[in-house]
């Protein structure tokens, strides 16, 4: 089984299981999901913040993120780039780490330019729960503190390959985000080759990753 822990896009591939992330700034967008046949993320996104509602917001996610099928808190995080103040970021994004704590599911963080600060908050709030950065694209540079402090690293269509050759298979995930035509088989074929691995003992390695976590 092949293990897509990021999508914006369902899929209906029998050989994929995958994360779908839903936006919580977003009510309606969690209506009529079927949470029988598929799992989620739930999270409040930084570009979606709002100071007007998102306390709300965070009590509508710790509601619905006890469902079995919500498997992660998130995406969320810091973005240095986008509109939202960088002072309510920093109301948000530790209300979702007490989120993912009190109901025990991993948090994927979305993060532009905000690394060191997001170890910071690490460091401070010591969690139970793994950290997983998704969409990584940076440099061994910038992965290596990250991974010192355990963060997971989860790669999707455009990633810097010595990145991906120095992460330790332990702390590593695929992911298809929001390709218009998510093929996450793809993204382990080409993995596979640049850590010169069979495709068939990746696919085992993410899948003992994903049970120790999720």
């Amino acid at each position: 089984m092949y293990y897509d822990i990021h999508t914006h896009i369902p899929q209906s591939n029998s050989r994929v299981t995958s994360i779908l992330n839903v936006n919580a700034g977003d009510f309606a967008s969690f209506c009529g999901l079927d949470l029988k046949h598929t799992f989620y993320s739930l999270g409040l996104h930084p570009w979606k913040i709002r100071e007007e509602n998102w306390p709300g917001i965070i009590d509508y996610i710790e509601k619905n993120a006890v469902f079995d099928n919500i498997k992660a808190i998130g995406e969320c995080g810091l973005d240095k780039l986008c509109d939202t103040s960088w002072d309510l970021q920093n109301k948000v994004f530790p209300a979702q780490i007490l989120l993912s704590e009190k109901l025990k599911k991993p948090l994927i963080i979305h993060c532009v330019k905000a690394f060191n600060e997001i170890i910071v908050y690490k460091k401070q709030y010591k969690p139970l729960q793994a950290w997983i950065i998704h969409g990584f694209r940076g440099k061994p540079e910038q992965a290596m503190p990250l991974l010192r402090h355990g963060f997971f690293l989860s790669f999707g269509e455009k990633f810097n390959q010595q990145t991906l050759q120095n992460t330790p298979i332990d702390q590593l995930f695929f992911e298809t985000d929001d390709m218009k035509n998510p093929d996450i088989e793809k993204i382990y074929q080409e993995a596979s080759l640049i850590l010169s691995m069979d495709t068939d003992l990746l696919v085992s390695q993410i899948d003992k990753n994903v049970k120790k976590i999720f």
